[in-house]
């Protein structure tokens, strides 16, 4: 069958599909069970699209494609999801979580009355709480649906978010804005970012190709790595760094290229994440197996900060995971001065906090 006839029969069946889900729509509507806030999808539409807004309520698609209704100013928002937390911290409603799942010194720290939060499940949402609770809100990751359908369906609207690239990440913190009344501060928050990543970008742009080097980031395990559609290693380039892993296709979360592999690539440099990584630069540098690779020869194995907070966390933090690797990388473009007056301004600005090197562990 040639190409054109596929395409052809592609077209025809997409075209009674999307006539079948009109007359779908159609058929709730006149029958009085409305969709349009119960979660259901709009694929067709942006996430963050604005449906529709009262003094009360707004009607917004989420990253899951889902078009849902919430109050205006949520004052109750449970999540499992424990990526929101710092959006909502950065946001400025850190005290409306009522419920959450693991939290962490650096976040109690921040904001101390989430060490008072119900547990509404780790990772793995726990309905019966949450039914218990009523929050106003339930926010969590786009991709598990059937949980945000299952939290919907207990009356308790349900927004999912989505935050594995920088542009991801920004739309994740408007929705967020607007679902939490909070929306100028998103604004600023994603000012602030985007001007970060702004000027390492201009800075890795003046690396010629040859000069450039190439590194990995390492996951949990030693040989899991970074691929080119992680945020790790989208920071990577963004600090100027090719990214050896950047091809590398699994359906793992983070990629097993295995320590071959990785000899393989002989990488400039190495870091190494900081959320639960089972072992540390000097393991690397103390194991003979790794000892003829030009970063460990070179003293180029680093964790990535994360000692009180973690600056690969999917968020605005991000932009200093970017700022630390360009510095170790290209301290001619990047020193640590203007590394640590950075981390400073941040830290207020996000916080309104001022942290000691020692504290952060850079």
């Amino acid at each position: 069958m040639s190409s054109d006839t596929l395409k052809l029969k592609s077209h025809i069946k997409k075209r009674a599909l999307s006539v079948i889900v009109l007359i779908m729509a159609a058929v709730l509507m006149l029958s009085g069970c409305g969709v349009s806030s119960g979660g259901a999808a709009s694929p067709d539409k942006a996430p963050g699209t604005v449906i529709s807004e009262t003094e009360n309520e707004l009607t917004i698609i989420d990253q899951a494609g889902r078009e849902v209704t919430v109050n205006r100013d949520p004052q109750s928002i449970a999540l499992c999801y424990r990526v929101v937390v710092r959006f909502l911290l950065n946001l400025g409603v850190g005290d409306r979580i009522s419920g959450m799942g693991k939290t962490e010194p650096f976040l109690e720290d921040v904001q101390p009355s989430l060490k008072e939060t119900v547990d509404v499940g780790k990772g793995v949402a726990d309905i019966e709480a949450l039914a218990s609770l009523k929050p106003d809100l339930f926010i969590h990751k786009a991709s598990d649906t059937e949980t945000l359908d299952a939290v919907q369906n207990i009356g308790i609207p349900s927004v999912g978010i989505d935050v594995e690239s920088p542009e991801e990440m920004l739309t994740a913190l408007d929705i967020l804005g607007k679902v939490c009344g909070a929306e100028e501060r998103a604004l600023e928050l994603s000012e602030y970012y985007e001007t970060s990543v702004e000027m390492t970008l201009e800075l890795a742009g003046t690396v010629s190709d040859n000069k450039k080097k190439t590194a990995i980031v390492m996951g949990s395990s030693i040989g899991k790595v970074a691929d080119g559609s992680m945020l790790q290693g989208k920071m990577l380039e963004s600090a100027g760094a090719v990214n050896c892993a950047a091809d590398l296709k699994s359906a793992e979360l983070w990629p097993t290229a295995g320590t071959e592999q990785i000899f393989s690539w002989d990488p400039d440099y190495i870091f190494i994440t900081g959320s639960g990584a089972s072992y540390t630069a000097d393991d690397i540098y103390s194991d003979p197996a790794w000892s003829e690779m030009k970063a460990v020869k070179g003293k180029h194995v680093f964790m990535i900060p994360s000692a009180y907070d973690s600056w690969e966390f999917p968020g605005i933090v991000s932009s200093l995971g970017i700022e630390f690797m360009m510095s170790t990388m290209y301290p001619e473009l990047l020193s640590d001065e203007q590394l640590e007056h950075d981390v400073t301004d941040f830290y207020m600005m996000a916080y309104g906090m001022e942290l000691s090197r020692e504290k952060l562990g850079y």
